[in-house]
């Protein structure tokens, strides 16, 4: 029941689909081999949340994830889409398209650290130096990215409908 919303959020710290597939699949692996982890008396959807919220950190963290991340994500959610029904699809690419309109909006300095910071999973140090700017603007451009991006999708009605979507 909760698996796609599962993978979705996973795939939101890995950006990749196969490993956000493993995480889930392996917390309902350990679910199911020891039962005894969860108490069904409480909320289900918000343990496997956090599960999978606490896998993907580790995952992260872990020395093979470095070696096996890609410079270039670009690519990642069209292969993610693939995966799920046409309806599905459309929803994430109307998402996809919504963020790129609301990194479209911001200013070109701000836009530009921000997609060097995101897309080119560059250092705050390494876009400074190639910006020739202070890392403290950096910071505070990519701060002002993230505050205007999510206002924009807040505006939008994005959150809602990832809300509904995901109940």
């Amino acid at each position: 029941m909760h698996y796609k919303s599962l993978k979705a959020y996973a795939l939101g710290f890995v950006y990749d689909a196969s490993i956000a597939d493993d995480i889930v699949q392996d917390i309902f692996l350990e679910l199911w081999n020891k039962p005894e982890l969860i108490r069904f008396d409480k909320n289900i959807k918000s343990y496997l949340f956090k599960s999978v919220y606490n896998r993907s950190i580790n995952y992260l963290k872990s020395k093979s994830h470095r070696s096996q991340i890609s410079i270039e994500t670009t690519g990642f959610l069209e292969n993610y889409l693939q995966q799920y029904t046409h309806e599905d699809s459309l929803i994430f690419k109307e998402l996809r398209k919504e963020i790129e309109t609301a990194i479209d909006n911001l200013p070109p300095q701000c836009k530009k650290v921000f997609l060097l910071s995101r897309t080119y999973e560059l250092k705050n140090r390494e876009i400074a130096e190639q910006l020739d700017i202070s890392i403290k603007s950096v910071e505070k451009h990519i701060s002002k990215a993230l505050s205007q991006i999510y206002t924009y999708l807040k505006q939008a009605g994005i959150f809602l409908w990832l809300y509904l979507l995901n109940n």
